[in-house]
């Protein structure tokens, strides 16, 4: 499936971002700045946060009024043909959105999302009312095939975060009516399934014809990382397996395959910290930093280290030194790591083409002031020869 946007507008708005970004970081100058702008112009209307949240609520008020207006014309026509008509309005939503809106330059203005959501719901309550609201197999299948197309038709991350979880449920969902050694094998299912799932997205990250949805891969594997802890964490496949498989825990009892749990628990996070940081991903770092919080969340919940608030001293004085300890020891850049910010960078996971046409363009010479910046390939005016 190809992306509804133009892949070049797209890489000019990418450049020019970054370019912010080396700006901000003080590696180019306002002229190099200026002129990179200048020759990356692109035709997207992109406005600010503010303005993008005001024009979703905007429209989201307005097709709200739309559709309400149509639900009261045809209120008595019956629930299977206001079923059918809220799948075919969907669909007329999505046309909309690329005629009107697309074809005009509109990039995740807060128009085209709003209207994006709104033909999601329609569809997915459309085919929930076919069936009655009672087939939760075909509404979450529904759910997967629709956010799957609007998060890589429109490069989308919510609808890319609801198709990732719409899937985790379908999988638990399917597993549990299984019933019997099925239902506890669900941890390891979704370790294996979510594992693959992470490794398939790296593999499709370093793809230069899919450079358009790195983004939304990151979400993606971010979601990937999380979802294979939730399935070895001791907390959430206990209380699970409590209130949704109606597990019975004796007194002093508990639950199968527990010691495995407890060590998955406390290795995950470890695995995914030392894999951050043997291999510079700041996705691993970040989301290892996250399930560590989570793991001593865990222990502290089920085993007593004292009262509360000797615990937390306790921890926040051991974090605080760890922390005055790693920052002194990176003062100077070693092995690629620094304690400096040198780039404001969201993700750190896209490459630095400002760096790459500031040495290029019209003569301009990135700044020299830091040492080691990273940048590498060739800039031929409208592509990049490695990387987007």
């Amino acid at each position: 499936m190809k992306s509804a946007y133009n892949e070049d507008s797209l890489y000019k708005l990418e450049v020019i971002k970054e370019t912010k970004r080396w700006l901000k970081g003080t590696l180019i100058s306002k002229e190099q700045f200026g002129a990179i702008s200048e020759a990356n112009k692109v035709a997207f209307y992109h406005p600010n946060l503010m303005i993008r949240l005001l024009l979703f609520v905007a429209a989201a008020i307005a097709l709200s009024g739309a559709s309400g207006l149509l639900g009261l014309m045809f209120a008595e026509a019956g629930v299977v043909f206001l079923s059918i008509g809220a799948i075919v309005y969907g669909i007329i939503s999505f046309v909309v959105l690329e005629k009107a809106f697309l074809k005009n330059d509109h990039f995740k203005s807060g128009v085209t999302e709003a209207v994006m959501y709104h033909a999601c719901g329609f569809i997915i309550g459309g085919v929930s009312g076919l069936s009655d609201f009672n087939s939760v197999g075909t509404i979450v299948w529904t759910c997967i095939i629709v956010f799957s197309f609007a998060g890589i038709r429109y490069l989308d991350f919510l609808t890319t975060i609801a198709a990732i979880g719409s899937f985790a449920y379908a999988l638990f969902y399917h597993l549990h009516n299984l019933g019997g050694i099925m239902q506890q094998l669900i941890p390891f299912a979704f370790i294996l399934v979510f594992t693959t799932a992470f490794l398939y997205a790296r593999m499709l990250k370093q793809k230069k014809e899919l450079r358009v949805w790195t983004n939304n891969l990151i979400v993606a594997e971010s979601l990937f990382l999380l979802l294979i802890y939730c399935g070895g964490n001791y907390f959430v496949v206990r209380e699970l397996s409590v209130n949704l498989l109606n597990l019975q825990i004796e007194p002093g009892g508990d639950i199968p395959f527990a010691i495995l749990f407890y060590l998955l628990t406390s290795l995950i996070p470890c695995l995914y910290l030392y894999f951050g940081i043997k291999k510079k991903d700041i996705v691993l770092i970040r989301v290892s930093l996250f399930v560590l919080a989570f793991s001593a969340f865990t222990f502290k919940y089920y085993y007593s280290l004292g009262p509360p608030e000797i615990t937390l001293t306790i921890a926040g004085i051991i974090v605080f030194a760890f922390a005055m300890a790693l920052m002194n020891y990176l003062k100077e850049m070693i092995n690629g790591f620094t304690r400096e910010n040198l780039l404001s960078e969201k993700w750190a996971s896209t490459n630095v083409q400002a760096f790459i046409i500031s040495q290029t363009l019209g003569g301009n010479q990135a700044s020299s002031s830091i040492k080691d910046a990273p940048g590498d390939g060739e800039f031929g005016g409208g592509g990049s020869t490695e990387s987007f």
